[in-house]
């Protein structure tokens, strides 16, 4: 069975991060914006986990994309457009893609690979962007 790599990551980010008021694992986006977000708060969750065909006869080898989704909350209240808000999450985001690409969470992942970001709705004032990586695994059964 593939380690869960979530707790890891939450780890690497609380410990390289300091900037972060509150670093925390979620279940998915809606219950990130359904719940209580710091300034500056980061959440992370799978995102999407897609599998390749085994090529084993007799057994069950697949190789898994295990997408992960980090999500940077901030506000700034003084500036009505948000442009100070999303000046202060670049920076997070730089720390963040810092911190996780190239890292080898443990044995059994890849190291994580950069995969894109995107802006998410504002909810209560907060400036939201979803950071996401990708990482490797292998699942067997059989063998």
């Amino acid at each position: 069975m593939a380690t869960n790599l979530r707790p890891l990551i939450e780890a690497r980010i609380r410990t390289q991060i300091p900037a972060f008021k509150e670093v925390a694992g979620a279940a998915d986006l809606t219950n990130v914006m359904a719940g209580r977000l710091s300034d500056a708060g980061c959440y992370i969750f799978h995102e999407r986990v897609m599998a390749t065909e085994s090529d084993l006869i007799g057994a069950t080898m697949q190789r898994l994309a295990v997408s992960f989704a980090v999500l940077i909350a901030v506000r700034n209240v003084r500036d009505a457009r948000g442009g100070d808000a999303a000046d202060a999450s670049y920076l997070l985001q730089a720390s963040v893609k810092s911190a996780l690409l190239g890292w080898c969470p443990d044995g059994s992942a890849d190291p994580l690979e950069y995969s894109g970001g995107a802006l998410v709705p504002f909810v209560n004032g907060f400036f939201i962007w979803k950071e996401s990586f990708i990482t490797h695994q292998f699942i067997r059964s059989g063998v």
